[in-house]
């Protein structure tokens, strides 16, 4: 079994993954073909060795065995990485214990001491790169427009992704942040602000973070104004790169943003920030039909989507084509590989009233990515969003949605706005330009007729506070 032009483009290390799940192998078996360590192999597939010795490309080629056009490829793709930027945050392939395993010259910040990073030392934080990205194209032109060396010298060191729950808002900034790591030689640094079952992080707690990160070994002593001047005086004298995984407040950003300097910050986030001026932004939302089948294909197979392809739309449909739940369903469907794309419809998506509770796949569950984005919202916006979501018709006017929730267009378009900016709902140009149409996404739809109950108990709660004052 070969490999598709799907293989085209990729680094050393997704490719060398992608040709020994082709062949069906493990790391281990690979590993005894090749006679390289199975720590080698798994460095060269993370990326962690950034440049393979040709030795050790050729022995993979060999044990791999999927012919002269996969060797070649391997080589050219070896060859790339090792003419990369000397300072790209990629470690080198040393000689090391003899049996293959190498010794890197960058490690990353899991790997060492706070306080111990030498002057000048790169830090790469960054999550694995993701081998099946698919689309995005448009968005990562953005990103690396916005965070271009000249942009950034000039003041534009702030670019915010936003968008829908499970829109993959997280996987584009790491893919960006990946694809920018010899923009900025001197670190990518990655912080989680709101891991899940923990409080978000506060704008102290963000600073620390970043200066321990940088290596500051008092990162956790003195006022927090003194270790925000510290990070800003590191900043302007380096070039880091900072990725913000899933901000909530502006001040979770702002602390981490450079004053001066060539070092810029990266940040996704549930809403729109509209407190950061002078900030890139860039919004994500569903894949459009062609897209959600092309990210179906690249999970699953070419071939699979392919011959049922009216059914594969139909699941891209019934997932809303946002990527969480496609990938959600891809991996059910390579856990399944004798199901037909009919099956899954007919086994997990039919049912509207079970299908939110069928998209997730071990820790990947939409239902969390769209309840981390009704967090945020106050009680009377969560009843407003149910309310407009248990709707018969698709979509709705200002007057309608006013109509819906009974009470008056001024205060309805405050709580729409609250809506659009948690990227809970979508507007479209209506019948008469002024006058937008609104619909709720499917997914935001179900998540919200979840609370049916909760909502008729609390049917009453806009009508008792009172009349909307204009």
């Amino acid at each position: 079994m070969t490999l598709t032009d799907g293989a085209q483009g990729l680094a050393f290390g997704p490719l060398l993954r992608r040709y020994r799940l082709s062949a069906g192998m493990t790391q281990q078996e690979l590993a005894g073909a090749s006679t390289l360590s199975v720590r080698a192999i798994g460095d060269l597939e993370r990326g962690r060795t950034g440049r393979p010795q040709r030795k050790s490309v050729e022995l993979l080629a060999g044990a791999l065995a999927q012919g002269d056009e996969a060797a070649r490829r391997l080589v050219e793709a070896a060859r790339a990485a090792r003419l990369a930027p000397e300072h790209d945050g990629s470690p080198e392939e040393r000689p090391g214990d003899g049996n293959g395993t190498a010794a890197h010259a960058v490690r990353a910040d899991g790997d060492r001491a706070p306080g111990t990073r030498a002057p000048g030392a790169p830090v790469c934080e960054l999550p694995p790169d993701i081998p099946d990205f698919t689309a995005r194209q448009r968005e990562l032109l953005e990103i690396e427009g916005a965070l271009a060396p000249e942009g950034v010298r000039c003041g534009q060191r702030l670019t915010l992704i936003a968008g829908h729950p499970g829109a993959g808002k997280t996987a584009l900034a790491v893919r960006a942040a990946h694809r920018l790591r010899s923009r900025f030689p001197d670190g990518q640094l990655f912080v989680q602000l709101s891991p899940a079952g923990h409080p978000a992080l506060g704008p102290d707690d963000v600073v620390r973070h970043l200066l321990r990160s940088l290596g500051d070994p008092a990162a956790g002593a003195g006022p927090a104004e003194e270790a925000g001047a510290r990070l800003r005086a590191v900043l302007a004298r380096e070039r880091v790169l900072i990725v913000l995984d899933d901000a909530v407040s502006e001040g979770q950003v702002r602390c981490a943003c450079p004053g001066v300097g060539a070092s810029a910050v990266l940040a996704t986030c549930r809403r729109r920030l509209s407190a950061l001026p002078g900030a890139g932004r860039v919004d994500v939302g569903a894949f459009g039909t062609e897209e959600a089948l092309a990210f179906l294909a690249r999970m699953v197979g070419e071939e699979r989507v392919r011959r049922e392809r009216a059914e594969a739309a139909l699941v891209a449909e019934l997932c809303g084509r946002i990527p969480l739940a496609l990938r959600v369903v891809g991996c059910r469907l390579l856990a399944r590989p004798h199901w037909t794309m009919r099956t899954l419809v007919d086994e997990v998506l039919n049912d509207p009233r079970t299908r939110l509770r069928e998209l997730g796949s071990g820790d990947l569950t939409v239902r969390a990515a769209v309840a981390a984005a009704f967090g945020v919202l106050d009680e009377q916006t969560r009843w407003a969003l149910r309310r407009l979501a248990a709707a018969r018709a698709p979509g709705f006017s200002l007057r309608g949605a006013a109509t819906l929730l009974g009470c008056g267009t001024a205060r309805t378009h405050r709580i729409l706005g609250d809506l659009m900016d948690g990227h809970l709902l979508e507007a479209f140009e209506g019948r008469r330009a002024a006058e937008p149409s609104y619909v709720v996404p499917p997914v935001i739809r179900l998540f919200a007729l979840e609370g049916a109950e909760a909502a008729a108990q609390g049917s009453g709660a806009l009508a008792r506070s009172g009349p909307a004052r204009a």
